[in-house]
């Protein structure tokens, strides 16, 4: 790969951590938000990119969902990755746990750690990456301050864990999809992911999922978002097993676009197995 992969936040991001688990040791390249990632790939500054789609706790990242289908024409999910994200509280050298009263990191981390916050009554303050909350608390020492963020973000900035595995659920994992613009080669066991939209009437959705259960096609994942197009209407994402490339498949995706006002495939890649 002779150009760098994109992530979103700074060097020690669980982003990071997936993008090397995914890809091997390659040259990376770290940027400030999610739309940054896929502007990184769509352009060709970066060879290929890293989101987190879902958290095991927090739910799903609607953002990256909404990007999926904004950037469907230049870009293909083109892998997974499931990561465990252990989160650490860090602070600066000396900083004692009873004296911190604020939080830094981001919302996901917080909202992956709320148990242990609560307890520890401090405030949390949202910020847009997990190491970029370590990196601005090393530039700016407070012992009343602390940040979430992985042991590895610690070593890199030079502050000490307070607490670790602080993550209220210890099953916390975080899906990621990798991006290109090309599909990559077909590796069984597949996944594909579409989205589409179906007409405002009755029964329309339910029709629409037949078309999976008629050729025996296991979804994985469900999700709507908003239409951006229309007040209380909207999308739905799927996640199924299969390729693009099976009859079944094709099948499958011609009976949906009978039923659906439109459908956008998103690719097809090799399936990430379940965590253990």
């Amino acid at each position: 790969m002779n150009r760098p992969v994109a992530f979103q936040g700074e060097r020690g991001a669980f982003s990071e951590e997936a993008a090397l688990q995914h890809f091997g040791p390659v040259e990376v390249l770290p940027r400030r938000t999610l739309r940054d990632v896929f502007e990184a790939v769509a352009d060709g500054e970066a060879a290929a990119g890293i989101v987190p789609v879902e958290n095991s706790e927090a739910g799903s990242i609607n953002e990256t969902y909404d990007l999926l289908l904004e950037f469907h024409h230049a870009l293909r999910i083109t892998g997974e990755v499931t990561l465990r994200v252990s989160h650490c509280l860090l602070g600066v050298p000396g900083t004692r746990l009873d004296r911190v009263r604020r939080v830094y990191s981001h919302p996901q981390a917080l909202a992956q750690c709320e148990v242990f916050l609560r307890r520890l009554g401090v405030e949390v303050v949202p910020y847009y990456d997990t190491a970029g909350s370590a990196q601005m608390l090393a530039c700016h020492p407070s012992p009343e301050t602390a940040a979430i963020a992985s042991r590895r973000a610690a070593e890199l900035y030079g502050l000490e864990v307070l607490a670790e595995e602080i993550q209220t659920n210890p099953m916390n994992y975080t899906r990621f999809l990798s991006l290109a613009k090309d599909a990559p080669p077909r590796r069984d066991p597949s996944k594909t992911s579409v989205v589409f939209a179906t007409a405002h009437r009755p029964g329309a959705l339910y029709r629409a999922l037949g078309a999976f259960a008629e050729e025996g096609l296991n979804l994985t994942k469900l999700e709507s978002r908003p239409a951006r197009q229309a007040v209380w209407e909207y999308v739905f994402y799927v996640d199924f097993e299969g390729h693009e490339e099976e009859d079944r498949v094709r099948r499958a995706l011609e009976s949906l676009r009978a039923q659906c006002l439109w459908v956008v495939r998103l690719g097809s890649y090799p399936a990430a197995g379940r965590p253990a």
